[in-house]
C-alpha cells in the first residue's frame, strides 16, 4: 500500500503537472487567455512552491513545480525591439496614462503628465470632470487637442505641442479611437491612441479582438511612420496582441519587466498598456510611471524618428 506521505506528493505532482501544462498549451481561447495573462505571477508561484515543497521534502512536487515556473515562464518571453544606442537625429517623447475614471485626483495626474516634458501626452478612462481638468491644467502647454469624454471608461483624448496636421476620432467596434497626424522637425509622424475593451465577459473577449483586427486593416493603409500607444488590456504573449503586430508590422517595445497593471505603489504585475512603433522608428527609452489615483502606471517613452519616414 502505498504511503501517504508519498500519495500527497504525487497528488501534487499531477495536480501541479496538470496546471502547468494547461497554461502552456492551451488553445487560444478566452478562459485560457485570462489566465495567461497573469503567466509571470503564476510562474514565481511556481517557484515559490518549487522551494517549499522541497524545503517539505516532497521531491516530486518540488521538482515538477520547478518544470511548471520554466515552463510557463518560456512562454512569456516573446520578440520585443531593442533599445537604440543612437543620439543622433529627432525624436518625440509621448507620455500615456489611463487615469482610472472615478479617480479625482487630477491636479496631481496632470502634474505628473506635465513633469514628464512630453511632446504628446495621450490620456484614457476621460468622463467630463476629467475633460474640464484636463483642458484646464494642459492645454497651456499643450495647444493642441481632441478631447472625447466618454462614460464607461471610455473616454479619451490627446494633447499636443506640434500642430496637427490632421485629428479624427474613429469608432473602434464601439470605443473612440484618435488618429492624429503632425510633423517633427519635418518628418510626419501619424499616432493612434487606443483604450480597447477589456475582456471581463467572453463577448469583451471577441469585441477586443474584432478592434485589433479591424485597426489592423486601417494601419496597413498608410506607410507614414507610426506609433500606437495605449491601454490594450492585453499581453504580449497573448495570440491577439502578437496576430496584432504581425499583420500591421508594429514593434513591440514591451519588455517584461513593464508592468502596469493593476498598479500598488511602484509595482504592477502585467503589462497591458503598450507603445508600438512602425518599422524606421526606433525607442531610446522606456519607464513606467506612478499615476496619482490611477490602477495603471503610466508610460513615457522617446521614439526616435527617421531623417526620412516617408
Amino acid at each position: 500500500m502505498m504511503q501517504p506521505f508519498l500519495y500527497r506528493d504525487l497528488r501534487y505532482t499531477t495536480l501541479l503537472l496538470v496546471v502547468s501544462v494547461a497554461m502552456a498549451f492551451a488553445p487560444d481561447a478566452y478562459l485560457p487567455m485570462l489566465a495567461r495573462a497573469f503567466m509571470l505571477p503564476i510562474s514565481l508561484t511556481l517557484l515559490l512552491i518549487s522551494g517549499l515543497a522541497r524545503w517539505k521534502k516532497y521531491r516530486w512536487t518540488s521538482i515538477t513545480a520547478l518544470f511548471g515556473a520554466v515552463l510557463t515562464s518560456g512562454q512569456a518571453f516573446t520578440p520585443v525591439l531593442q533599445m537604440s544606442n543612437k543620439s543622433a537625429g529627432p525624436s518625440i517623447h509621448v507620455f500615456h496614462m489611463n487615469v482610472l475614471q472615478p479617480n479625482h485626483r487630477f491636479d496631481e495626474a496632470i502634474k505628473q503628465a506635465l513633469d514628464s516634458g512630453a511632446d504628446v501626452i495621450s490620456v484614457q478612462e476621460v468622463g467630463e470632470d476629467w475633460a474640464d481638468a484636463l483642458r484646464t491644467g494642459l492645454c497651456g502647454t499643450y495647444p493642441f487637442a481632441q478631447v472625447i469624454p466618454g462614460a464607461r471608461y471610455h473616454g479619451i483624448a490627446l494633447f499636443s505641442k506640434h500642430p496637427f496636421t490632421q485629428v479624427r476620432t474613429m469608432d473602434l467596434v464601439g470605443t473612440p479611437v484618435i488618429e492624429a497626424l503632425f510633423e517633427v522637425e519635418c518628418e510626419p509622424i501619424r499616432l493612434i491612441t487606443v483604450h480597447a475593451t477589456s475582456p471581463v465577459s467572453y463577448d469583451h473577449f471577441r469585441q477586443r479582438n474584432e478592434q485589433f483586427e479591424t485597426l489592423a486593416q486601417h494601419l496597413v493603409s498608410s506607410d507614414t511612420a507610426t506609433i500606437v500607444v495605449g491601454d490594450l488590456n492585453t499581453v504580449p504573449w497573448d495570440k491577439a496582441y502578437q496576430r496584432f503586430c504581425h499583420r500591421t508590422g508594429l514593434c513591440s517595445t514591451t519588455p517584461l519587466q513593464q508592468r502596469t497593471w493593476p498598479s500598488i505603489g511602484p509595482l504592477a504585475f502585467i503589462p497591458l498598456d503598450h507603445v508600438l512603433i512602425s518599422n524606421g522608428l526606433s525607442i531610446r527609452s522606456l519607464t513606467t510611471v506612478h499615476v496619482p489615483g490611477s490602477d495603471h502606471r503610466g508610460l513615457l517613452a522617446e521614439i526616435q524618428l527617421p531623417f526620412h519616414a516617408r
